[in-house]
């Protein structure tokens, strides 16, 4: 009890510090090249990350970044907590940029630091407004040599179990003539979500799967794309909880 209200305390002033952080390098932000911005505020968000993660006091294991190759991929990973992302940027050394779901907007706070650290909303009811996201993403990709996160569930399970992978989010590899990186991420939620009390020293698995390749799948494996991730994933998932 006495550690899970330390450590929600702990991870609100880490909050507040990341959001003078954000606000000092936006005034510095005329003085500097739009990349040299970038990674400030990649530093910044790992900074948070490795904060948030020493907090939750979590066993993080993480393996498979040798499966990640030297060009612009998308990592497609089970959604299980807000945990998967502080993960996840902590683990990766590229420029990532995220994709995340079109009501983080409605959040003044959250929608301001989202934006600052390169996040693209995806409105999955908006057919218009989501290819201008998925173009976008595409461009930053070719163009930037960003990586892509994407969680096509849309939403956290909180749970082992995976929900529905939804095929539009596949469009943006498919389109960008892009590797996907399998990516499974196992305990999260146990570390909060699970009963809304921070759990210390979980075991949280972090793994990235060799590359799939849209031009070595056969017309019917490209076809059910969502399916041919999300049981590899599940794979995965199963081996780490046997």
């Amino acid at each position: 009890m006495i550690f899970d209200i330390v450590s929600k305390i702990r991870f609100g002033l880490s909050l507040i510090a990341l959001w003078f952080r954000l606000i000092f390098a936006e005034i510095q932000k005329k003085r500097m090249s739009e990349e040299a911005y970038f990674f400030k505020i990649l530093s910044i968000a790992k900074k948070h990350t490795r904060k948030i993660i020493a907090v939750t006091r979590m066993d993080l294991v993480v393996e498979g970044l040798e499966n990640i190759p030297d060009e612009p991929v998308v990592y497609m990973g089970n959604h299980q907590s807000y945990i998967d992302i502080y993960v996840t940027v902590n683990a990766l050394q590229r420029k990532l940029c995220l994709i995340g779901k079109k009501e983080i907007e409605k959040i003044p706070i959250v929608a301001y630091l989202a934006r600052e650290m390169s996040v693209l909303f995806l409105d999955r009811e908006n057919s218009r407004e989501g290819l201008k996201t998925i173009l976008e993403a595409i461009r930053r990709m070719k163009e930037e040599r960003f990586d892509v996160l994407i969680y096509p569930e849309g939403t956290r399970s909180k749970r082992l179990e995976m929900g529905e992978f939804h095929k539009g989010s596949f469009k943006i590899p498919q389109k960008a003539h892009a590797p996907i990186i399998p990516m499974v991420v196992n305990n999260a939620y146990r570390v909060f979500e699970d009963n809304y009390r921070v759990t210390p020293h979980i075991p949280v698995q972090l793994a990235f799967l060799p590359p799939v390749r849209f031009e070595e799948l056969s017309e019917e494996e490209a076809k059910n794309i969502d399916e041919l991730v999300k049981g590899q994933i599940a794979e995965k998932l199963k081996e780490f909880n046997k």
